[in-house]
């Protein structure tokens, strides 16, 4: 028997709502043959099945939600052994909830995974002893699945920090504290959040879940060095200017992200290590000989980083017009799973925000983020006389492991300069 599960397919999407069957128990189907379209938060996910024979038992049927290590399918593919029974294949909470109980020995105490933490203030001088120490008593809310993957990796599952319902423990949870303990402190111990008094509880969505899995995990694993600078951008306003006006510009909202996006692949051309990740585990940098940049992308859910393909095969025309297509799709949630993967290097608008600077978060494992501020007019002494300049300030953000101050300056300065002369955005 062959018992296809939901797996992680990535980008922080945990479940699903089954939307059509293609085949149904007693149907014969061939390995690669489409089982089962899948809605996630994010994309529609064809399912294919993992091998020959025959449906016996459909986990979820259409219209109900499937969890990441639930059954999709059982297929008889000749191998012999028995169908698990209806509660294995498809857990419920509380069935999950009896699990733990049993796991910890723990038979009627309460509720499992709630941490009780002593609102005394802890002495400076143990602050970090605190942080890595074990709660023995701790009880973790986790699936045997998980427990068995953080037994297999040697990890002390009291240590992970759980990003499931109530706190629970998942196995990608297990599989990320695994490949990042190497190069990080042990997790801060949670903190019981009092809600007495005057107070609204506001559930966060699937996606912002996501966004503090990414955030935190990028804040935990590298040590960021954020360089700021401005640029004089008046040849760069006034080209824009003409390029919008162009007939070829036509329907095309010509916007100062397509410039800097051009700017950044000759950057990146010339600095090769920012169009990178860093393989942490195996001690080595993985260069791209591609460039894909991702933009962070503002919707009313929270923020989404698609990525744009290949940028340095692209005209200045032909992202503007690419660019807004992403934005769009992304804001109407219409973004396919492709366009948010294999991303080699983000931008992100803190002038879309109305703001000039700020320090940008790590697209992990990238090693490098652009952020670039609101364009606006200042005074600047150019040749030692004043004059009134459109200035565009510049945030980077790298990963201290990889790259060095001095590295990161000559990046941006690079950038600076081709944004400051812009016709050679052009030429190249």
């Amino acid at each position: 028997m062959y018992d296809f599960k939901f797996a992680d397919i990535g980008e922080g999407i945990h479940e699903g709502q089954v939307l059509k069957w293609y085949f149904k128990v007693g149907d014969k189907v061939k390995e690669g043959d489409t089982l089962v379209v899948v809605e996630t938060d994010k994309v529609n996910a064809e399912l294919p099945a993992p091998a020959d024979g025959v449906i016996v038992k459909i986990g979820a049927a259409e219209g109900e939600t499937i969890h990441v290590g639930e059954t999709i399918v059982i297929i008889d593919d000749g191998t012999g052994g028995e169908a698990p029974k209806e509660e294995e294949t498809k857990p419920t909470e509380e069935k999950a909830e009896k699990e733990e109980k049993l796991a910890e020995g723990d038979g009627d105490q309460g509720v499992i995974g709630q941490i009780e933490v002593s609102s005394d203030v802890m002495e400076s001088s143990n602050e970090f002893e605190a942080a890595v120490a074990v709660d023995e008593d701790r009880k973790v809310l986790a699936t045997p699945v998980a427990r068995q993957l953080a037994k297999d990796l040697g990890v002390d599952i009291r240590q992970v920090p759980g990003t499931g319902e109530n706190g629970r423990v998942l196995k990608e949870d297990i599989e990320a504290f695994a490949s990042t303990s190497k190069t990080t402190a042990p997790a801060t111990p949670k903190v019981k959040i009092s809600t007495q008094g005057d107070v609204e509880l506001v559930p966060i969505t699937k996606l912002r879940k996501a966004i503090v899995k990414s955030m935190t995990l990028a804040k935990q694993i590298i040590p960021h060095t954020v360089l700021m600078d401005e640029v004089n951008v008046d040849k760069l306003v006034d080209l824009r200017n003409q390029v919008k006006n162009s007939p070829l510009a036509e329907g095309i909202k010509v916007t100062y992200m397509a410039f800097v996006m051009r700017a950044l692949v000759l950057a990146l051309k010339q600095y090769p290590n920012f169009n990178a990740s860093f393989d942490a585990e195996n001690d080595r940098m993985v260069l791209k000989k591609f460039i894909n940049i991702g933009m962070a992308v503002d919707t009313p859910d929270g923020l989404i980083v698609p990525n744009i393909k290949d940028v340095d095969q692209k005209s200045i025309l032909e992202l503007a017009k690419e660019l807004r297509s992403l934005a769009d799709d992304t804001i109407a949630r219409k973004v396919q799973l492709s366009q948010l993967q294999n991303s080699t290097f983000t931008i992100t608008n803190f002038g879309a925000a109305d703001v000039a600077y700020g320090t940008p978060i790590i697209n992990h494992p990238e090693v490098a983020i652009l952020g670039i501020g609101k364009i606006a007019q200042k005074p600047v002494v150019e040749n030692g006389a004043i004059k009134v300049a459109y200035m565009l300030p510049l945030s980077l953000a790298v990963d201290h492991r990889v790259i060095d101050g001095a590295d990161a300056g000559r990046f941006l300065n690079t950038i600076k300069s081709l944004l400051n002369d812009p016709m050679m955005l052009l030429l190249n």
